[in-house]
């Protein structure tokens, strides 16, 4: 028994070519459509980068600057409670000091890198263009903790004391406990503030010009003495 196939109306070589037409013409779809999504997805990535390079430029590097550049002026306020507890000095005095002990208070965003790890937009860009945007935002979670903490901390510090004279053994074990780690959290806060610092350096990110006069050393010591 012999199988007879059907021929093509207008012979093979036509059918292949019909074919053979319609098969370049899927392919160039394809390839169209894949061309399209490649560049919705550069644009996005473009626009996620866009994005984080502002948030860190504009705001957090200027505040690590201000935080780094501060940090001694801190610590010095508080040597000066702590010299005075440590003397029994009037009440009024130490808590005057205490009082003048006033950290800048600051957040720091990472909206955009939490909007590009959502969107998963960064997975097309590779793990070592990823890494280098993680680098410096991996430090924001460590510093808004530790604000926290310090801000939580300097109530303590500037409660008012009960009592007459001299301080109480008590009272003064108490803000030496508060000025330790209220001199912790300056440390981690200004350390943590020159890695973020030297990241950004690495991602070619620096604050701009008139940033840097705004959050200048100077104007940093103006602010924690305001």
């Amino acid at each position: 028994m012999h199988l007879h196939l059907p021929k093509p109306l207008h012979g093979w070589r036509a059918f292949v070519g019909e074919v053979g037409i319609i098969v370049v013409g899927v392919l160039i779809a394809l390839g169209a459509q894949q061309l399209v999504e490649d560049l919705h997805q550069r644009t996005e990535l473009r626009d996620a980068e866009a994005a984080m390079t502002s948030e860190l430029r504009d705001d957090d590097l200027p505040q690590a600057y201000t935080r780094a550049a501060v940090r001694q002026c801190y610590a010095d306020q508080l040597d000066a409670v702590e010299a005075a507890v440590a003397l029994g000095a009037d009440r009024t005095k130490v808590l005057g000091l205490a009082r003048a002990y006033a950290p800048v208070v600051r957040t720091w965003e990472d909206q955009a890198w939490q909007a590009a790890l959502s969107s998963q937009v960064l997975a097309h860009s590779g793990a070592k263009r990823t890494l280098g945007w993680a680098a410096p935002y991996s430090m924001m979670p460590h510093l808004e903790q530790t604000a926290d903490l310090e801000q939580q901390e300097l109530p303590l510090l500037r409660a008012s004391l009960s009592g007459n004279g001299p301080l109480s053994t008590a009272q003064q074990d108490h803000l030496f406990q508060v000025i330790s780690v209220l001199r912790h959290s300056n440390q981690v806060m200004s350390g943590t503030s020159l890695v973020l610092l030297k990241f950004a350096e690495s991602r070619g990110l620096a604050s701009p010009a008139n940033s840097a006069r705004r959050f200048s050393p100077k104007h940093a010591a103006n602010s924690a003495n305001a």
